[in-house]
């Protein structure tokens, strides 16, 4: 998917998020809602799933004539199910839905836990898309995290995924990691140079308080890199992606020949989605509204015929423009004074000129023809940057 179809699909129509909270083993820095050793509910799951599309339809009926245009499988591990059904969530979508002819289907997996027959599978019920989690290549460093699959079998499910055609293939990378050294991450980049991808998205290591990782830093039984290091690290995957031909279009993350995500521009474009299942989000009509993330209470709420819904905020016209800003300066896009204005009838510089004039004079963003971006220093100190408009 190039540049302009991209953008032509955050303004078209909206996304839609199925989260699919099951995973074959839970990684020691996880703190989504995934969860393991819960296959015998897959089945109980998949019904209050569709239960809870058919429920909020009921309760927003105008819902349905929106154009749905990304629908993103993401997790947890998505392709714990099987194909029938993931067949079956796609139905019922299409079944309540509007989906576009052209609609964009993602979904997450684990190298690793796909066959050839299964990803032959995914492209007949027309996902293009396909994000594998593969966070680094390093063997220990992946026993290490708990991950369930190889280096070797990191490469052969991407080879799998674009020898069965898919056209958009992702791989996550971590930095950072425990033990992590340079020439850990010159290993990564060689390898990303001999695979058919055409998106990486990439994040430094972070410690969530919960996690079994951050139980393990704190107890001091295992040390991170020191600064100056994952420093290092962040200039050497960031340049190396770019010797490559990946642009970096999302702090995070980088693409080839404008392959960028379809489903998440929505997100840095501040547009509405629809999220189902334990956990999701949803942001519809100006409100957030977020789901009960435990599997069986979700379930139960919906089995009573409630919307799983623990937290509902309504965004405010100040809130809307915050939220929207620091989410726009995310991109190469930038934050363009035409777009504020047209989204919300006033000027951008009248709105925040302190914080802009702050920020230009710290040499964290620029203006450039109507339009602010971040500066490499301004999207090494991002969340520095993101503050100011909140």
């Amino acid at each position: 998917m190039n540049s302009n179809q991209s953008l032509r699909l955050v303004e078209r129509g909206m996304g839609m998020y199925i989260h699919i909270p099951f995973c074959k083993q839970k990684c020691i820095y996880c703190d989504f809602p995934a969860y393991q050793n819960l296959q015998d509910y897959y089945d109980t799951y998949l019904y209050a799933l569709l239960q809870e599309m058919t429920l909020f339809k009921e309760a927003y009926p105008e819902s349905g004539d929106i154009l749905i245009d990304t629908v993103y499988f993401g997790g947890g591990t998505p392709t714990e199910l099987s194909i029938l059904q993931l067949e079956q969530i796609i139905d019922h979508i299409k079944s309540l839905y509007h989906l576009a002819d052209d609609c964009y289907f993602t979904i997450e997996s684990n190298p690793g836990e796909v066959t050839r027959d299964y990803l032959v599978g995914l492209r007949k019920l027309g996902f293009q898309r396909i994000s594998f989690g593969v966070q680094t290549f390093n063997n220990e460093a992946l026993q290490m995290l708990r991950r369930s699959h190889t280096g070797e079998e990191a490469i052969e499910a991407v080879k799998m995924a674009h020898d069965v055609g898919f056209p958009d293939i992702n791989i996550d990378i971590i930095y950072g990691l425990p033990n992590q050294k340079g020439a850990d991450i010159e290993e990564t980049l060689r390898i990303i140079s001999s695979v058919p991808i055409n998106h990486v998205s990439t994040y430094g290591l972070q410690v969530e308080e919960g996690t079994y990782l951050y139980h393990l830093v704190n107890t001091e039984l295992l040390s991170l890199p020191d600064e100056d290091s994952e420093e290092q690290m962040y200039e050497t995957i960031i340049g190396g992606l770019e010797k490559l031909g990946f642009e970096r279009y999302e702090i995070s993350n980088f693409a080839k020949d404008g392959a960028y995500s379809a489903h998440n521009l929505k997100y840095w474009h501040d547009s509405d989605y629809l999220g189902f299942g334990a956990g999701a989000h949803s942001f519809y009509k100006g409100v957030r509204r977020e789901n009960n993330r435990n599997v069986m209470p979700y379930a139960r709420t919906v089995d009573n015929y409630e919307l799983p819904i623990v937290q509902e905020e309504v965004i405010s016209k100040d809130r809307a423009m915050e939220d929207y800003s620091f989410l726009a300066l995310r991109t190469k896009w930038g934050l363009s004074e035409k777009r504020f204005y047209e989204k919300f009838g006033i000027s951008l510089a009248l709105k925040y000129s302190d914080v802009l004039a702050t920020l230009i004079n710290q040499g964290l963003i620029v203006y450039e023809a109507g339009v602010y971006k971040l500066t490499k220093e301004g999207i090494k100190r991002g969340n520095y940057v993101f503050t100011h408009f909140i």
